[in-house]
């Protein structure tokens, strides 16, 4: 009875070990997952990040050092360095003396000319000056790149772009001599004055 016994009992035994032993020779992949993830740590949020004060003040050392430096001229010094323009175009044909704050705008239509206020903007091409014309956008913007009349193939040291509203023409531009200043003959002029002259005795 004994016997028997342990005769049955002996494949159950034997087939437990078999699965133990299965379980054992199964890749890390086949393997079941831990039911409890592992534990990860929360994002930072950089806006709840403490701020801290820096070691050193900006005055003393500065906070960013890439080594020696030398300025740089980011503007072209042709036009840079010229206070006033005299500008053209054919086809339709115009001219711009501009000065001062100041651009008289010729047309064949129009040969007196019309005064319009200008702000002048210096960039790294050129220069530019911007206002505004019968209510629309009115720029003039001059480059130091030579340029040659297209139709007298006269040469010139600048070219001309004009901008009126949405109507674009380009032509040529030279500097032009600036207008002495009102201010430097009014000495002369008082000196003239009765005021001014030497009582007779």
């Amino acid at each position: 009875m004994k016997l028997r016994l342990a005769l049955v009992l002996l494949p159950l035994a034997l087939a437990a070990c078999d699965e133990q032993a299965m379980k054992d020779l199964r890749m890390p992949w086949d393997k079941p997952l831990d039911a409890t993830p592992a534990a990860t740590t929360p994002p930072v949020d950089p806006m709840k990040t403490p701020l801290v004060d820096p070691a050193v003040s900006p005055r003393d050392v500065p906070i960013e050092t890439a080594g020696d430096q030398k300025a740089v001229a980011t503007a072209e010094s042709e036009t840079l360095n010229t206070a006033a323009f005299v500008a053209r175009g054919n086809e339709p044909f115009w001219r711009i003396d501009v000065a001062a704050g100041t651009a008289k705008y010729q047309t064949p239509e129009n040969q007196k000319g019309r005064n319009i206020k200008v702000n002048r903007l210096v960039y790294a091409g050129g220069v530019e000056y911007i206002g505004v014309l019968d209510g629309a956008p009115f720029s003039l913007n001059i480059n130091g790149k030579d340029c040659v009349d297209n139709m007298s193939g006269e040469k010139f040291p600048m070219t001309a772009s004009l901008r009126i509203g949405s109507r674009t023409t380009s032509g040529c531009a030279s500097p032009a001599e600036v207008a002495p200043a009102a201010t430097a003959s009014a000495p002369a002029a008082a000196d003239k004055s009765p005021a001014s002259k030497p009582a007779r005795s």
